[in-house]
């Protein structure tokens, strides 16, 4: 029986794995019956999403990039040949800043105990920790079964991109400072939503 948020039972989505997807990243996602994590992706550096996440704090929105480790030249690497640097304890940085943008917010308390370890214990390849941050966040919104797909063989799949999902309002712990933020990451409706936020992304439409 098809999960209550798919739309394409039958198709498969394919997706380059993103540090901490967008919310309508992930209403598209739901929509699907199967998702491709394509790990094998060429490296575009122009696509800074594979290691930049959007996340609403008290000063607007924040940026934060895990720094790479550059080999003598980028241009034909996949994505998951990337290393992430050590350079300035970043995961402390995130998570510094994740906790700075959400500990007021509703259910940062009751979801911070499983995320806090995967910046504690970061990965050497980009790829991994992105992939962990998905398990994370796939199983909080109940889209586990998208997570299951054995990546050694690429299946048939479609292209999509989620630029023109409707976004709706939804409760941000900062809106009363400024206003509505769209395009944030999947971890600013999960904080401020929790458990609704299922029910949110079956708002979104194309």
């Amino acid at each position: 029986m098809p999960h209550p948020l798919t739309v394409y039972p039958h198709k498969t989505l394919r997706v380059v794995p993103q540090y901490g997807a967008t919310v309508a990243q992930y209403a598209l996602m739901a929509q699907y019956g199967r998702v491709f994590f394509d790990t094998r992706a060429r490296y575009n550096k122009r696509e800074k999403s594979i290691h930049r996440i959007n996340i609403g704090g008290a000063n607007g929105v924040q940026s934060l990039t895990i720094p790479l480790v550059k080999p003598g030249h980028l241009s034909g690497l996949t994505i998951d040949q990337l290393d992430i640097s050590a350079h300035g304890c970043w995961w402390d940085v995130h998570w510094g800043a994740v906790y700075s943008a959400y500990g007021r917010s509703p259910f940062f308390e009751y979801y911070a105990p499983e995320l806090q370890p995967l910046f504690n214990s970061p990965q050497v390849k980009l790829v991994d920790f992105n992939m962990n941050l998905y398990g994370f966040c796939l199983r909080v919104l109940g889209l586990e079964h998208l997570f299951g797909m054995d990546n050694a063989v690429e299946p048939e799949f479609i292209v999509e991109s989620a630029s023109d999902m409707e976004i709706q309002p939804y409760y941000q712990v900062w809106a009363s400072r400024f206003g509505f933020t769209p395009n944030l990451s999947i971890l600013d409706l999960i904080f401020n939503l929790g458990p609704e936020s299922p029910l949110y992304l079956k708002k979104i439409v194309r």
